[in-house]
């Protein structure tokens, strides 16, 4: 790993060549400044990551020069080293910008200690603003596109949320959006500035969340080499987004709890209490009051995250938002592919808003994406839709009616089950005595939420299910 750059800025040459050999005979690259003008260039010319700056520099403070670098590289992190240990003027550097403080004669194995947490914080203070950078037109406000009404009523509540500093809990099924309007909320928030940082949990193993969430020390367990720092700790002054909340463990979630309540946690493997200013948004595509009442989920902790509940409508009880959504994701994918599409056909947009969309909004997405990645006209049509589009087109898997689709829907939910039935539960015989693909039943089965049956018969080297 790469050690940072350390800026040291002291008038004394002798003090700073002291300094500078130790930093070096410890690994560190070091570059030298002796006055305020020449660390504001040393900054402006290297990609400082630590300064090391001396109180006082002849005329000059340091306080003046840490104010100068941080408008020159918000990213820089200022340790302040004084003769004078009155608390004045450690607040007084901390109020300028500075990480900490160290008092001469300097204590090398103590400064030491502050160098490496300060160049740690660097770190996490350089991936997120990367993250950020890169994520700029994705959490675009531009990119929060609907026109039906049970959207609009999620934007107002996105706006009362960005105003208040209460916990959000928002529930959706996968593919919503449920991150998106988490993003909206912080973005539209005061702390819009500071960090986001998100966490899917059952991305991780239940070992390892507990550490993901509130860091870890050295040795706390198998594998962790060196101090690490949790979600919380690296947000703080921004929002930490906790996805699929549901999967979190039971003995995750009294830490949860507990932080929520105190803003107070505990790093694995030690005994010290930290805090950090951070907003709690939290997503869930589970019903949690069918956990609670299984014992999988706390109740505590349920209302805790409920202050702020924003559930997000599926793609298919909002289809009106499919037109403007379609239209928004052609824009976006003819740019990036460098084509001139200009829309869509009324036929294939009939096929579009026709589909039930279990991926929602996030199978309406790579649909339109992959349609632009192999268009050859600069209007897509329905050759450009996936088969089983058009195949499936006027189905809906909503409440039964009066329509000829519900008619048809159900007559063709009958006929499934029935050829299940014959077929003993093997769906590649049902299949075929329904002339149609396997593929196109296993779809049809989701659609209506069918019970699956064996996947298919006994063959050549498959045991038998007998």
């Amino acid at each position: 790993m790469n050690e940072p750059l350390i800026l040291v800025v002291e008038d004394d040459p002798v003090q700073r060549q002291l300094v500078r050999e130790n930093l070096e005979a410890h690994g560190y690259p070091v570059v030298e400044a002796s006055s305020r003008k020449e660390a504001l260039e040393a900054v402006l010319r290297r990609p400082v990551d630590v300064a090391v700056v001396d109180y006082k520099l002849g005329d000059e403070t340091g306080i003046d020069v840490i104010r100068d670098m941080l408008a020159a590289n918000p990213l820089v992190t200022p340790v302040m080293v004084t003769a004078y240990g009155n608390i004045e003027r450690a607040v007084e550097a901390v109020r300028a910008g500075a990480y900490d403080y160290i008092v001469k004669p300097l204590d090398f194995e103590k400064f030491l200690l502050i160098l490496e947490r300060a160049a740690e914080r660097q770190k996490l203070r350089k991936e997120i603003s990367v993250l950020q950078e890169r994520l700029e037109e994705k959490l675009s406000s531009k990119n929060f596109v609907f026109a039906s009404p049970l959207m609009e009523e999620v934007a107002r509540l996105v706006v009362r949320a960005a105003r208040s500093e209460a916990t959000v809990l928002i529930s959706g099924e996968t593919g919503t959006g449920k991150d998106l309007v988490a993003r909206m909320i912080h973005q539209s928030s005061p702390r819009g500035k500071g960090p986001y940082v998100a966490l899917n949990i059952p991305a991780l193993p239940e070992t390892l969340i507990e550490a993901e969430l509130f860091g870890a020390e050295k040795g706390a367990f198998t594998g962790a080499h060196e101090r690490k720092i949790g979600k919380f700790e690296a947000a703080s002054g921004g929002t930490v987004f906790l996805d699929e909340i549901g999967d979190l463990s039971p003995e995750a979630q009294v830490k949860l709890l507990r932080f929520l309540q105190d803003r107070e946690f505990t790093r694995l493997g030690s005994n010290q209490a930290l805090r950090a200013d951070v907003r709690v948004i939290a997503a869930t595509n589970q019903d949690l009051d069918a956990l609670m009442k299984k014992g999988r989920f706390r109740a505590d902790l349920f209302y805790r995250l409920n202050v702020i509940p924003i559930a997000v409508p599926p793609l298919r009880k909002r289809k009106d938002d499919i037109p403007v959504l379609a239209d928004f994701f052609i824009k976006k994918y003819a740019a990036r592919e460098g084509k001139k599409i200009q829309g869509i056909t009324r036929e294939a947009l009939g096929v579009l808003v026709g589909h039930p969309y279990p991926g929602n909004v996030r199978e309406l997405e790579n649909v339109i994406e992959r349609a632009a990645v192999f268009a050859e006209r600069d209007v897509l049509g329905v050759a450009d839709l996936p088969l089983i589009f058009t195949e499936t087109a006027g189905e809906d898997p909503g409440p039964a009616g009066d329509s000829l689709v519900d008619k048809v829907r159900r007559l063709e939910a009958q006929e499934i089950r029935m050829a299940l039935r014959e077929a003993g539960g093997v769906k590649s015989r049902a299949a075929r005595a329904l002339g149609i693909t396997e593929r196109m039943l296993a779809y049809k089965m989701k659609s209506y939420g069918l019970a699956s049956g064996p996947a298919d018969e006994p063959g050549p080297g498959r045991p038998s299910r007998s």
